[in-house]
């Protein structure tokens, strides 16, 4: 359905009419199916978003590396994506990024927890970690269908560090940040650039 709306992503909400308003109805959603419904049925997963520890430094290094190399990499892919020239919609506010981002902040907490948490953990019960790694990174690809043949992909790598990342910290939080590190600096860029940007110059 947001497919056909052509409103599947950010960028493309921010210039849609009650856009933005969709896509936090699909986060608040995510929240529910991916977090709370999940938490409140399986009190033995709860661990995994209810405590974090700091990691030994054979796991704390990559996660650090990974968490910028995230974020460069999501800075990198900001001007092929957006025309940053243009300013594409004025009807939003500071406000409304503060909504949009409060609710995208615990989507995807729940979202990781779900994935590298409920499923990754489950699966980790009757298989192998590579088997269960594997299989959590094809459902990863999945509900990525309809992205881009280079988004499904990424998917792949993407997964399969996160999944890493979970398994050896025993928690959803590392895998959690480096998404957030991803997410974060894309989106509130792509925020900026096509709505805040024309308040500020203004």
């Amino acid at each position: 359905m947001y497919k056909k709306l052509g409103i599947g992503k950010l960028e493309n909400a921010l210039v849609v009419v009650n856009g933005l308003r969709f896509i936090n109805l699909k986060h608040i959603m995510g929240i529910v199916l991916f977090g709370i419904f999940p938490f409140a049925m399986m009190p033995e997963l709860r661990h995994l978003i209810n405590t974090i520890e700091v990691p030994k430094l054979h796991v704390l290094i990559p996660f650090v590396i990974v968490f910028f190399l995230s974020a460069f990499i999501s800075n990198l892919s900001i001007k092929k994506h957006v025309n940053i020239e243009k300013i594409y919609a004025q009807h939003y506010s500071f406000s409304d990024a503060w909504a949009y981002f409060i609710i995208r902040f615990w989507f995807l907490l729940f979202y990781e927890f779900f994935f590298r948490g409920v499923l990754l953990f489950m699966f980790l019960d009757h298989v192998t970690i590579t088997i269960a790694i594997v299989c959590n990174v094809v459902l990863y690809m999945l509900i990525h269908a309809f992205d881009s043949k280079k988004e499904i992909l990424g998917t792949i790598p993407f997964g399969i560090i996160l999944c890493l990342l979970a398994y050896f910290t025993n928690s959803v939080w590392y895998a959690f940040l480096v998404h957030l590190s991803l997410s974060a600096v894309y989106e509130i860029s792509i925020f900026y650039y096509l709505t805040l940007k024309n308040k500020t110059i203004s």
